[in-house]
């Protein structure tokens, strides 16, 4: 089954701004109540940028932390992510990119 290429950018497009809302959400969460998923963020960071590399789209960012910073996040603020991934991966049920 061939895909529609010019389709899969568009979506990839426009996913891109649910990705950094999710990011942005996660930064929000209640500690000790969170609503929104540093592992499903990651795990969208890391499936956009390998599908926009095989599409032979250029990137500023490589990596999770790259898209990060590229978004505008802080040191501090990517530390607590990725805090909040880690802590979250230990019981978290689904695929792990």
């Amino acid at each position: 089954m061939a895909i529609n290429q010019e389709k899969l950018k568009y979506v990839l497009h426009h996913f891109g701004y649910s990705m950094e809302a999710l990011v942005w959400n996660v930064l929000e969460n209640n500690p000790d109540d969170p609503h929104y998923s540093a592992v499903t963020a990651t795990n969208y960071i890391k499936c956009y940028i390998e599908l926009c590399e095989e599409l032979g789209e250029s990137l500023s960012y490589s990596d999770v932390e790259g898209y990060l910073r590229f978004i505008g996040l802080s040191e501090e603020e990517c530390r607590l992510f990725e805090e909040s991934r880690a802590k979250e991966s230990v019981y978290y049920i689904g695929k792990l990119f």
